[in-house]
């Protein structure tokens, strides 16, 4: 344990939210040795070119562990506020309970303190972030474990950061969890998940324009996703909205799939990309935009129900996957974020169904 410290110290005095000086050193945090041995050749690049738009020399990039939550959970959901990351809900058992708290992880200090109460649905959300406010969509609401599976929900709730409370936003059009989400421009999209009987893939795409007024605000019809599945990725890249991966229905031994799909706003149209290496899904809260303009998608569920320790990078102007080192330990359902030139990776389950509070250190983009 002492020298987990001396590395999580050494990799978070390198790689805090100002950026990284040197290389952190890699972290023994035991596992699968998956950063060694990746697997099987999957046509991929080593990403040639470290460095972005923050400038500098390139370092290696390499893992190192930081403070556990305190919560130990998957199949949460994350949000970057003022160079912090918001770990959110999540099952915290085998067994599918939940958790409406919420952590927040600081980087420069590899510190954890809590935030408030989820105010509704606990796994399968989907989460925005405007400015200093956090817009929490739909999701599961209530624990897996006693019989069916609960409750999809059409609530939305907006965290107001100046009043430190929980505010209603239009509902959904119908009930919806494990979506494709993001905000782009002022525009926060919805695509794809479990329909409102929480079973079967529903294609609507829904968009909600965050600055209407409250009093007559409500969400619009556009373009159906491509593929209808559920627990995938989303995010916002170049003014447009991306889907990635996924899975049909709750066929978790063989229902993953790779697509990527792309809608572009202007012509109200969806287009298919370079599909994902390996099929996969539980990646939700771990597939991000970078402010270098590339998508970045970590782990995830393969066939099998096999949890998967790859770093994925994709360049959206070349259409291409490229990789990065792989995670130290396989995660599905992680929740992870770039913050500076760190990438952050927090809980998730290194076995499909057991929780872990471990957080992973990236370093240096």
């Amino acid at each position: 344990m002492a020298q987990r410290a001396w590395l999580a110290a050494a990799a978070l005095a390198t790689c805090g939210i100002v950026g990284c000086g040197s290389a952190a050193r890699s972290s023994d945090g035991g596992g699968d040795d998956a950063a060694s041995n990746p697997g099987p050749d999957t046509g991929l690049t080593a990403e040639a070119d470290a460095g972005d738009d923050a400038g500098g020399d390139d370092t290696v990039f390499t893992w190192a562990q930081g403070a556990p939550c305190p919560q130990p959970r998957f199949e949460a959901n994350g949000a970057v506020i003022d160079g912090e990351l918001w770990v959110m809900g999540g099952f915290t058992a085998s067994t599918l309970q939940v958790t409406r708290k919420i952590d927040i992880y600081d980087p420069a200090t590899d510190a954890w303190r809590p935030g408030p109460d989820l105010p509704g649905a606990e796994t399968h959300i989907g989460v925005a972030t405007v400015g200093r406010d956090i817009i929490v969509v739909g999701g599961f609401s209530g624990t897996f474990s006693n019989g069916p599976r609960p409750p999809d929900i059409a609530d939305v709730w907006r965290w107001n950061a100046a009043d430190a409370a929980w505010n209603p936003g239009p509902p959904l059009p119908s009930a919806r969890a494990a979506f494709a989400c993001a905000l782009v421009g002022n525009q926060l999209h919805v695509a794809g998940g479990l329909g409102p009987d929480g079973a079967s893939d529903a294609p609507e795409h829904f968009v909600w324009d965050i600055t209407a007024d409250p009093a007559t605000a409500a969400w619009v019809t556009a373009a159906p996703l491509l593929d209808a599945r559920n627990h995938g990725g989303g995010a916002a890249l170049g003014g447009s909205f991306y889907a990635v991966a996924g899975r049909h229905q709750w066929n978790e031994l063989s229902g993953d799939v790779s697509d990527l799909n792309q809608f572009d706003p202007t012509s109200g149209a969806w287009i298919d990309l370079t599909p994902i290496p390996t099929a996969r899904s539980e990646i939700a809260a771990s597939t991000t935009a970078m402010s270098n303009g590339r998508l970045l998608v970590i782990g995830g569920s393969t066939a099998g129900v096999t949890p998967n320790s790859d770093v994925l990078v994709y360049d959206p102007a070349q259409d291409t996957w490229t990789a990065l080192p792989s995670l130290p330990e396989r995660r599905k359902g992680a929740v992870a974020a770039r913050i500076g030139r760190s990438i952050i990776v927090t809980t998730g389950s290194p076995t499909s169904v057991d929780p872990s509070p471990t957080t992973f250190v990236g370093c240096c983009l």
